[in-house]
């Protein structure tokens, strides 16, 4: 499941140029990747995004630029205006939670099965884990109080849970 897990990057701001780049507004300036992207998945429906070939991508700061091949003009680029821009989980930088969305949470204490991270918030006073349930979606604060133990072979996180974040 994480292989196939997608972040959100950011949405596309505008278009630059006139060969098409766009100019993407990034959902965190902390991302930092493993690897040379070649793929990205443009929409606002996570479960129905579509692969787009990479020409080039450059982070700087609080934003991106990004060449996609298939877009050759200003026109094309901005009729993306908009759009939430995705890339793999499995491509950013393992220092950061993202790598963790498509985990399964489960209770430390009862090994109780919560639910699936589908994203992270990256605020930059506390990073937090969202965790969608059977009836809701719960906010869990990625520090050592609530996160136990991440066992990256089974993709399990074991949690911590105090009153309040019951489910």
């Amino acid at each position: 499941m994480a292989d196939r897990a997608k972040y959100p990057l950011g949405f596309v701001q505008k278009s630059r140029g006139l060969k098409g780049e766009l100019l993407i507004s990034l959902n965190s300036a902390n991302i930092e990747f493993e690897k040379r992207i070649r793929t990205v998945w443009l929409g606002d429906d996570p479960g129905h995004l579509h692969p787009w070939n990479v020409e080039s991508l450059r982070l700087q700061g609080s934003n991106a630029f990004l060449k996609l091949k298939d877009v050759n003009s200003r026109e094309e680029a901005d009729y993306l205006k908009g759009v939430t821009v995705f890339v793999s989980v499995a491509d950013i930088v393992d220092d950061t939670p993202i790598r963790f969305i498509g985990y399964t949470v489960y209770t430390e204490s009862e090994n109780r099965y919560i639910g699936e991270i589908t994203d992270i918030d990256l605020n930059e006073v506390q990073q937090r884990l969202i965790v969608k349930t059977e009836h809701a979606e719960i906010i869990i604060p990625f520090v050592d109080e609530f996160i136990k133990h991440i066992d990256d072979n089974k993709k399990q996180v074991l949690v911590n849970l105090i009153d309040g974040l019951e489910t």
